[in-house]
């Protein structure tokens, strides 16, 4: 009963959030006309005009389209793999009761999942630590580099290549369909994140073409 009346806390809050966000956007609308028309020698363009609206309909999707949509997507599947494989289940019992307590096949899978995830992260420093490195820069760095832009999809696949391995193993996920429905479990937190995004970005969005368009 706690655990629900958590869960139903958190999602009435980004509810809210969302519903206030909505608002927001509204007020803009407004905000932005009227400014628009007290100072028309300002640089402040209004969403009501011809170019707000066409802004508005011709670049919405690629506003949305960004790159924290996909880290989000990408880091609710790896929740509902870590979950749904029982990986964190397995990993609390370890750190209360300690490893030796584990039953044998989780403690194989934790090794087996645990020298797979060592090897990813080999794989992945030959690719970023040597001075002509793949994933490098031209200038040789890490920022603005390849493994920059992939940091975040990368650790979720590693995350959740492991909590496959784990699951296999362990024997909580049956086969293919297992996994897949494992990944897909946590559809019920990604809905209302989604809903939330959506809102804010298309505000920021809004804020950057009305008060910061040249």
């Amino acid at each position: 009963m706690k655990h629900r009346t958590r869960t139903l806390h958190w999602r009435q809050l980004v509810y809210r959030l969302s519903i206030g966000l909505a608002l927001a956007q509204v007020v803009l609308i407004f905000l932005s006309w009227l400014l628009s028309a007290a100072m028309p020698q300002s640089s402040i363009i209004s969403l009501l005009s011809a170019r707000g609206i066409r802004w508005f309909f011709g670049y919405f999707v690629e506003s949305e389209a960004s790159a924290p949509l996909l880290w989000l997507i990408l880091g609710v599947f790896t929740l509902g793999g870590m979950k749904g494989s029982n990986l964190l289940t397995a990993l609390s019992q370890g750190v209360k009761s300690g490893f030796p307590s584990l039953p044998r096949r989780v403690k194989l899978a934790l090794i087996t999942a645990g020298s797979f995830g060592i090897l990813q992260i080999g794989c992945l420093l030959l690719l970023t630590v040597p001075p002509q490195a793949v994933l490098l820069s031209v200038t040789g760095t890490l920022s603005d580099s390849s493994f920059s832009a992939s940091i975040v999809p990368s650790a979720c696949f590693m995350l959740t290549t492991v909590s496959i391995v784990f699951g296999l193993i362990s024997g909580s996920l049956q086969g293919i369909d297992g996994v897949c429905r494992a990944l897909c479990s946590q559809q019920t937190l990604l809905m209302p994140l989604l809903l939330l995004y959506v809102m804010a970005s298309m505000f920021v969005s809004s804020i950057h073409f009305v008060f910061f368009s040249y």
